[in-house]
């Protein structure tokens, strides 16, 4: 049991790390934080509270990005596993068919989540900073602007992987693109930190008589963002059955219907309203979110368990 165990994780990280060195990952992964940076800074009014649109545009980003990075990344281990014939060789070992299929959807759902608490970490990011900014613009009487520091904070998620990755491929070399999507997940979370703790430095001294309180807004922003994260599951699901069965094309296509069909029931997950003046998330909802996804994960799996059983691997 423990060494099927073992060969469980070692397929789980093995298609984390194929997935995250993806050049779509990639691209996905720094696509969503400059929509999160551009669009929350180019806002020129508060809509009743300074956070609204770098919040808005952070969550519209886990979800946008979020789909297309659960679906075509999906598709595109599985099949590169399929066609370069790697798979008859891992099924040469003793995992079983269901264990490997399943081992290779948590890998990638894995993936998922990495990129998921980066997009997170930024949005955060960019919250205090539009907190941050409304306060110096009231004070100066601007239009309310995004605190500069967490604008270069954002800028800095974006150019340090290029740079890092160009210059691991060039000296040490690794892969570009594998070595650029795990430096920005760490570059997030670092300007996540400096943020947080340059702003209530920032704060104590420019506005002593407020409580700036960010832990409280990270906080009243994290039930949304599980939330959001419930129905990827389904998305991954979803691509990795069509995977088995069709070629790349047919699956994204496939793959795409589902992600359209679902998009009237999203709204029951992207829940940027209810955190409007203040409000949150409350946990029950997150609760029922999840119950709902039950039934469509439990179908997608026995999908792709029968297509994964009956399919010929040579």
């Amino acid at each position: 049991m423990r060494s099927a165990i073992r060969r469980w994780f070692a397929v789980i990280r093995t298609t984390a790390l194929e997935m995250s060195s993806e050049p779509l990952a990639l691209m996905l992964t720094l696509g969503a934080v400059v929509t999160v940076s551009v669009t929350s800074s180019l806002h020129f009014h508060q809509f009743g509270e300074p956070s609204r649109m770098s919040r808005d545009a952070g969550l519209s980003a886990m979800l946008v990005f979020g789909i297309f990075y659960a679906v075509f990344c999906t598709i595109k281990v599985f099949r590169r596993e399929i066609e370069s014939g790697t798979l008859q060789m891992a099924l040469s070992h003793p995992i079983s068919r269901q264990g490997f299929f399943f081992s290779k959807v948590m890998g990638a759902m894995l993936s998922y989540l990495v990129f998921a608490a980066t997009v997170f970490a930024v949005t955060i990011t960019t919250v205090i900073g539009s907190e941050v900014g409304a306060l110096i613009a009231l004070r100066k009487g601007d239009i309310p602007l995004v605190w500069s520091t967490c604008i270069w904070l954002d800028a800095a998620v974006v150019l340090i992987p290029l740079v890092m990755g160009a210059l691991l491929d060039r000296f040490a070399h690794c892969r570009f693109t594998t070595s650029a999507t795990w430096t920005a997940v760490v570059s997030a979370g670092a300007a996540l930190i400096i943020a947080a703790f340059t702003a209530r430095s920032f704060c104590a001294a420019e506005f002593p008589e407020l409580d700036f309180g960010i832990l409280d807004t990270a906080k009243r922003l994290v039930p949304a963002a599980v939330t959001l994260v419930l129905p990827m599951p389904v998305f991954v699901l979803a691509a990795a059955a069509f995977s088995v069965r069709f070629k790349d094309n047919a699956a994204a296509a496939l793959s795409g219907l589902v992600a359209l069909a679902a998009l009237p029931m999203l709204s029951n997950y992207y829940l940027s309203d209810a955190l409007a003046k203040r409000g949150t998330v409350p946990w029950t909802h997150v609760a029922v979110a999840a119950a709902a996804t039950v039934p469509f994960l439990v179908a997608f799996a026995l999908t792709g368990y029968l297509f994964f059983r009956d399919r010929d691997v040579g």
